[in-house]
């Protein structure tokens, strides 16, 4: 919950924030039956974000939900951020899930790391988005060279 509040603030500070983590419960006693940790716009899209804050890298069951509430969506894409990295198979899931809506996957460093290097968010993004659509590459790390 911590590390939501913190990129939420990032977000919100780049402009790009509409709306913090909320939930959502069903009207017939369901309880909540959906959580998500932010929602962004971007270039007139929406992205949903969901943020792992683990200890083993996301596999596939655990970036699939993220993928199910996107889908249900119509047209919302998604942003994972994660701290601590994907498997190959969680990568290949969000691949394949690029022929129904647009996925990018983040790692934490990286975000670390545009704030250490004063770069900015919407750019960071932005790069990462094209590559995802153009390159069917959900993980493209723009900043490696500079780890």
């Amino acid at each position: 919950k911590s590390l939501q509040g913190v990129l939420n603030k990032l977000f919100s500070a780049a402009g790009i924030l509409i709306s913090e983590a909320f939930t959502l419960r069903g009207t017939d006693g369901e309880g909540v039956i959906e959580q998500i940790d932010g929602v962004i716009e971007l270039d007139n899209n929406l992205y949903l974000v969901e943020m792992k804050w683990w200890n083993d890298p996301l596999g596939p069951g655990d970036v699939s939900q993220h993928l199910v509430r996107v889908f249900y969506r119509g047209h919302a894409r998604g942003i994972f951020i994660s701290s601590s990295g994907y498997t190959p198979a969680a990568i290949n899931t969000c691949r394949e899930a690029l022929q129904k809506s647009v996925v990018v996957l983040c790692l934490l460093e990286e975000i670390v790391l545009l704030l250490e290097n004063e770069l900015t968010l919407k750019e960071f993004l932005k790069e990462k988005i094209q590559a995802a659509i153009i390159h069917k590459n959900p993980l493209h790390e723009p900043l490696r060279q500079q780890w």
